[in-house]
């Protein structure tokens, strides 16, 4: 999402008021649309031209103001800004203001901008008048009222066209709301535009959504209890439909004019805000306008094919009683629509998406989101979340079950693993990822991020409620040869005290090195190089953010082991669960139980539901040398009480050996040489 400055679906930050501009040259009816808003909304709104403003600011009026040198008339167009701005703030209203962005220049033969600074900071929105240049030549021709240079038609054609791309591309690199409108019912359109642009928000459009999937949910004659719910570009296919609309579009403009006006408004100062998605929508209105755009989406669904992976699993669903499936998506509802209905899975696959203005949600991150919720809270369903990227990671952060696409390499989204990654690492959900480009490398690791087969058991029972994906995450070293030189000396009878502790420790820093990299990821700081210059060093990262909880008395010597592995993170004794308190664990997105044994199990699930208490949101790992087969069977029945959708346990080995120590066997009692006490 776009940092910085807070924007709503208003496209008005937080103590700015709405100014919408109504552009066009001059004969392409702006007056006459200003007029129509007087007549149906004038208290509601500032109308003014910008024309009228300049002349009450000038002395001598317009013709002086005309006459002034270029340096005074931007300091007075700068004015004429503020004075509308402080009007707004005044009255509290909305301006709608007439303007130029470019003059022609009978002098040149060519446009000159008159834009200001002030213009850029001020307006919110822009209504473009893209009326035939014939009817605007007609017009001035018969205008007596106003004296307007006798301008050509083509002359009036490269005015105008110039204006317009170069207005658009200002308004998409500024965050101003930029829309172009043809001449027919010009005054109708543009309070219609109004009233979204300035009397909606985001919530409007998610109800609107929100209606649509109740629709699709209806009254079902059979028992749902589960929803698949998939994201479409990059998740159904490798195919980005966004990319291949608009290449599609400029295979009909001249090459002068290709564009990928998408790539502009996303990458501009909106980002992926709701205003960002009503430009697109609004964008994709022009088309309609022009009758061009169910063309479009026909000859770019053409170019779609589903991943075969998805289409098995899709067909598979539509005989299936008890589940529903459909698209949520932020990229064109009707393209996909097309896409699922040459592949036969239109009829039972509904497609809930974006599109132009009319005909089409505004779907953002957080509307998909708002939808699983809506289909566990008022439809009671059970919800498996399928994304690709950045804008599905509320949605399956939100879901029951959630599963990441992994595509190929060159062509996925960058950006998704830095931001997946940390959406892991703050607990906010896990997940598993479907590798589907032949050839492609996992996302992050499969350790943080279980591979998974679509049409696999484990994916169909995971739709199901009465299936649960296994709670625990296991890591162990039991075969490996680093782990029976590493046990021999903790086995060791003749070993207690310092010695003992000492090879603790070992096996505490060895865990921590082998698998915390990959599950708290690394990261770059800065340190002095032996040759006297910074240099870029890598430890692990959010050790600001982990708890090291050493279980008393046996997990001490091992959990100070895993300290040094992890010099920045917090350290806490404890005896019992209790012993963790609130204010241990708040802002801590990742906590670490360090046993020397876990035997029945029953300590640590003790500590793990103490801390879903305090904060279920955080990741927990439970680290130990060795895990008795029986306490992995109870921690894995944790999964029907506890909330939290994976727990990691890493173990130097497992034992089938269901001894436990008394007396000089006891670790504890070897560890700190306190026989002589019991």
């Amino acid at each position: 999402m776009s940092g910085g400055k807070h924007i709503d679906f208003k496209n008005c930050p937080i103590g700015r008021p709405a100014v919408v501009g109504i552009y066009g040259l001059s004969g392409s009816g702006k007056t006459f649309v200003l007029n129509a808003l007087r007549q149906i909304s004038s208290h509601d709104y500032i109308l003014t031209e910008g024309s009228e403003v300049i002349s009450k600011l000038t002395r001598g009026g317009l013709e002086a103001f005309q006459a002034s040198d270029e340096l005074q008339k931007r300091s007075t167009r700068e004015l004429a800004m503020q004075t509308i701005v402080a009007d707004c703030l005044n009255d509290g209203k909305t301006a709608i203001v007439t303007g130029h962005f470019m003059l022609w220049s009978s002098t040149d033969e060519r446009c000159i901008s008159v834009w200001t600074q002030q213009d850029l900071e001020t307006y919110t929105h822009i209504i473009y008048l893209n009326t035939a240049v014939e009817t605007i030549r007609d017009r001035r021709l018969h205008d007596t009222t106003k004296d307007r240079p006798d301008l050509s038609v083509d002359q009036l054609r490269q005015w105008q066209r110039d204006e317009e791309m170069q207005l658009r591309l200002v308004c998409y690199q500024n965050g101003i709301i930029y829309h172009a409108i043809g001449q027919e019912r010009a005054a109708p359109k543009v309070a219609e535009l109004l009233t979204v642009f300035l009397h909606r928000d985001q919530n409007s459009h998610r109800r609107e959504a929100e209606e649509l999937l109740d629709g699709i949910i209806g009254s079902p004659t059979r028992p749902i209890v589960s929803a698949l719910v998939l994201d479409a570009d990059k998740t159904l296919s490798a195919a980005d439909s966004g990319h291949l609309f608009w290449q599609s579009v400029n295979q009909r403009e001249a090459p002068s004019v290709k564009k990928d006006h998408l790539k502009t408004i996303f990458g501009g100062p909106l980002g992926y805000t709701s205003a960002a998605f009503l430009q697109a929508a609004l964008l994709y209105e022009e088309l309609v306008d022009q009758n061009t755009y169910s063309d479009i989406c026909t000859e770019v669904a053409a170019q779609i094919s589903l991943y075969p992976e998805v289409a098995a699993l899709l067909m598979k669903l539509q005989t299936d009683k008890q589940a529903v499936s459909m698209v949520v998506t932020c990229g064109l509802r009707l393209v996909w629509e097309k896409v699922l209905r040459r592949h036969g899975l239109f009829d039972t696959i509904k497609v809930i998406g974006s599109g132009p203005l009319t005909g089409a949600q505004v779907i953002t991150s957080q509307v998909k989101a708002s939808l699983v919720a809506r289909l566990q809270q008022h439809h009671h369903l059970h919800v498996v979340a399928v994304g690709d990227g950045v804008l599905d990671l509320d949605m399956l952060a939100r879901a029951d079950r959630a599963v990441v696409i992994v595509g190929d390499d060159k062509t996925r989204s960058r950006r998704m693993e830095g931001e997946l990654a940390q959406a892991i690492n703050e607990g906010r959900f896990s997940a598993f990822q479907a590798v589907l480009a032949r050839g492609a490398s996992p996302r992050l690791n499969t350790i943080i991020l279980p591979l998974i087969d679509l049409n696999g058991p484990e994916f169909w029972n995971g739709i199901f409620p009465g299936y649960s994906a296994p709670l625990l995450n296991i890591i162990h070293f039991t075969d490996s040869r680093i782990s029976k030189i590493l046990a021999t000396p903790m086995r060791d009878v003749a070993n207690s005290g310092p010695s003992l502790r000492d090879a603790h420790g070992r096996t505490g820093r060895y865990l921590a090195l082998q698998t915390l990299p990959d599950l708290l990821g690394i990261e770059e700081h800065m340190i002095q190089h032996v040759q006297g210059h910074s240099f870029a060093g890598t430890r692990i990262a959010q050790q600001d953010r982990t708890l090291i909880v050493a279980l008393m008395r046996g997990g001490e010597p091992m959990a100070l082991g895993v300290s040094e592995i992890l010099p920045a993170a917090s350290f806490l004794h404890a005896h019992r669960a209790d012993d963790v308190k609130s204010e241990h664990v708040d802002a801590i997105s990742t906590i670490i139980l360090v046993d020397s044994v876990v035997n029945s199990g029953q300590t640590v699930i003790d500590f793990v539901r103490r801390l879903e208490i305090l904060n279920a949101a955080a990741r927990i790992v439970i680290m130990a040398g060795v895990v008795q087969n029986e306490a992995v069977a109870k921690l894995e029945a944790l999964k029907t009480t506890t909330h939290h959708q994976r727990i990691h346990l890493i173990a130097l080995r497992f034992s089938n050996n269901k001894f436990t120590g008394r007396g000089g066997t006891d670790t504890g009692n070897r560890l700190y040489q306190t026989i002589r006490l019991e």
